[in-house]
């Protein structure tokens, strides 16, 4: 057994119970609650059980389906500030981030209760008659939702597979289960039968994997690593089953000489700040024009230091809960040092500071990078500033 209070506040603790997480505000290190954690078995019922819920919803009229959805958009609703503080908390994120959020859940839903009823097919003309085709829905579907955006990316994910007339499973991450469990829930106040959308919280390793592995599963949806969604690929080889994958990328802003060059640099630092840089899309590189690179750089300095943050040491500390914060904590303390900021401000000040730059630096345009890296390096590595054109 691990004592909660002598346990670090950058991991999900097990306790005497191998089955029970107990969970922390990422701001605070505070014990938020504990969660039960599925196994196999626990798995197995509840996959089965959308199973059987598939064969009444997929025969759901599409108006009527497309009611219950605007009734789910509208409880989201009525529920957004609840949502809202429960991703503050379980997340870190700050309040006025987790307020878009619980809205952007809400609209996605009501976006895709326009479906049932326009989901049509084609008439193709064919010699003596005509042939038809029209979609049907696939069975479960298999949601893996990752702990950056715990509960925008769960309703990407759900909205559309439940307009198609699919069943949901949906695993939350770890870490941060809480805004998607609470939206199973409203999903049963507005409605929706049992067994459409069912929210499954546990392991990776084993809610994840058997929703790769089990037959009824016809359809993954995951977001997250590149390492584990070549592992999901390659099992839902085996079944040919179907995956959409979201895996991250290496984005950059672009700056050109007739850019606003004032408005481009009080912008670039919440491009790959925000989220405590935790975002599979920030913009973790910059490219600019040579014509304006200095100007540029010469801006961009005072924005970075102007970034409001919602914890650390060597920068303004403010509850996440106060509508001014622009940063969130980190889901995973671990990943910044404690002097991570004072390490970033060194290296700025180092580039800024120097008279002239290294032949390599005027041959090819690199240059050192802007930011310290502050961020899980699966995501976005660092933020680099460049003039290669």
């Amino acid at each position: 057994m691990v004592p909660v209070d002598s346990a670090g506040a950058d991991e999900p603790v097990q306790i005497s119970d191998p089955a029970v997480t107990v969970l922390r505000n990422p701001a605070s290190g505070d014990v938020i609650t504990e969660i039960g954690a599925l196994d196999e078995p626990e798995v197995d019922v509840a996959i089965d059980r959308a199973a059987a819920a598939y064969e009444s919803w997929r025969e759901v009229a599409p108006g009527d389906r497309a009611r219950l959805l605007r009734r789910f958009a509208a409880e989201v609703d009525r529920c957004g500030e609840e949502l809202a503080a429960l991703e503050v908390a379980n997340a870190g994120h700050v309040i006025g981030n987790a307020r878009w959020e619980a809205g952007n859940v809400r609209d996605v839903l009501e976006y895709y209760a326009a479906a049932p009823e326009r989901h049509s097919g084609r008439q193709i003309p064919v010699p003596g008659g005509v042939n038809l085709t029209f979609h049907e829905p696939l069975g479960v579907v298999g949601i893996i939702v990752p702990w950056n955006f715990p509960m925008a990316i769960a309703g990407w994910g759900l909205a559309p597979a439940l307009a198609a007339g699919n069943t949901v499973v949906l695993k939350p991450a770890e870490l941060t289960p809480l805004s998607a469990l609470r939206i199973g829930e409203l999903a049963l106040e507005a409605g929706l039968p049992e067994g459409v959308l069912q929210i499954l919280p546990g392991k990776g390793s084993v809610v994840g994997r058997r929703f790769v592995t089990h037959p009824a599963v016809r359809k993954i949806c995951f977001t997250g690593s590149t390492e584990v969604g070549r592992t999901i690929m390659a099992g839902a080889a085996d079944q040919v089953k179907r995956v959409t994958l979201e895996l991250g990328g290496k984005s950059a802003n672009i700056v050109f000489a007739d850019a606003d060059v004032d408005l481009a640099a009080a912008r670039a630092p919440y491009g790959v700040f925000d989220n405590a840089g935790q975002d599979c899309c920030a913009r973790s590189r910059i490219l600019v024009q040579r014509s304006v690179y200095e100007e540029f750089l010469s801006r961009l300095e005072p924005a970075v230091a102007g970034v409001v943050t919602c914890c650390g040491r060597s920068w303004p500390v403010s509850p996440p809960m106060q509508s001014s914060i622009r940063q969130t904590a980190f889901i995973r303390p671990r990943q910044a040092s404690t002097s991570s900021w004072e390490t970033c401000c060194r290296r700025w000040r180092h580039f800024s500071g120097r008279s002239g730059r290294s032949t390599a630096e005027k041959r090819h345009g690199i240059c050192l990078p802007c930011f310290q890296a502050v961020t899980r390096p699966r995501f976005a590595e660092s933020h680099n500033c460049g003039r290669n054109f």
